[in-house]
């Protein structure tokens, strides 16, 4: 090698030698720099959880469309079932006489007490004996005073007169209890009657006509007006919903698969599942019309305000 060449060799090493990094924590500082990017990353994609988790991301969530409420319908007292009116499906209204237990005895009772309560024949005898007795005693008081009678008699006469009115007082307080025993025999027919104490859907029937009921359930009846929205919300967006919040509802059933519906906000469960870290949200779904089906799973999306 000659001189020329021996000096070019040396250059090129010394510049390679200027390009290694000074320190050894290099490679350390490149790690952390590819550490930060990929998470800020992956945050932005939604893959790593923020600590202040924002409405936009509480969409598509799974939820459940549940009826309101849910009755098992009963009746008040045992006895056998005369007449079943309604069937499942069927739609109800509040007040409605679903069923009716066998009451000929109850109807028979309830004849007499109204009958005992519409007699007037004792009232009237007691007022004809206290009006003589008042007439009376006045005569013998006159007679008194002529010496046509003693005082005894006049006495006498008097306590009786006293006696008869007192007899009408106590009539009328027997005319009052029978009218009260007539409220009480059509209580006791009212409680063979099997109603509805909302208005809703016959879900399920239990008994039929001729069967015999005690403590078990007659029909199953659920309210469709207003319906629940069940969701399950990660704890991590706790104190992001609150009550009256409006949530954007989709159903995928026949009929429904363009439509929005709109559901509020009206419970927020106080104590959360630890196995799960989650809570429960409960939203109300107006459904005046009765078309909303219920029963079934759905998607929704919470809107900010």
């Amino acid at each position: 090698m000659n001189k020329t060449d021996q000096d070019s060799f040396e250059k090129g090493r010394s510049h390679r030698a200027s390009c290694k990094p000074s320190s050894p924590g290099w490679r350390q500082n490149a790690l952390l720099g590819l550490g930060a990017v990929l998470s800020i990353g992956a945050l932005m994609a939604g893959l790593v959880p923020s600590s202040r988790a924002s409405l936009e991301v509480l969409s598509d969530m799974d939820c459940v469309i549940e009826p309101s409420a849910t009755v098992d319908l009963g009746s008040a007292v045992p006895g056998l079932i005369a007449h079943s009116y309604f069937d499942r499906s069927d739609f109800v209204s509040k007040g409605t006489v679903m069923a009716q237990l066998e009451s000929d005895v109850e109807r028979v009772a309830l004849a007499i007490a109204r009958q005992v309560a519409s007699s007037s024949t004792a009232m009237d005898l007691r007022k004809v004996t206290a009006g003589f007795g008042e007439r009376t005693r006045a005569r013998n008081e006159q007679l008194l005073k002529t010496s046509g009678v003693s005082l005894q008699v006049v006495d006498q006469v008097s306590t009786e007169a006293r006696i008869a009115s007192l007899q009408v007082q106590r009539e009328r307080e027997s005319q009052r209890l029978a009218e009260l025993d007539v409220e009480r025999a059509e209580a006791t027919l009212a409680r063979r009657l099997i109603r509805s104490p909302i208005d809703g859907s016959v879900v399920q029937m239990y008994k039929r006509a001729g069967e015999y009921v005690d403590s078990d359930p007659v029909y199953q009846i659920a309210q469709l007006d207003p319906l629940n929205v069940e969701v399950i919300v990660p704890v991590e967006y706790l104190g992001n919903l609150s009550s009256g919040m409006v949530a954007a509802i989709t159903i995928d059933v026949p009929g429904f698969e363009n439509q929005v519906l709109s559901a509020a906000v009206r419970r927020i469960d106080a104590v959360a599942d630890a196995a799960s870290a989650t809570y429960g949200v409960r939203l109300v779904l107006e459904n005046p019309d009765m078309k909303i089906p219920s029963g079934v799973r759905c998607q929704i999306d919470f809107l900010a305000s």
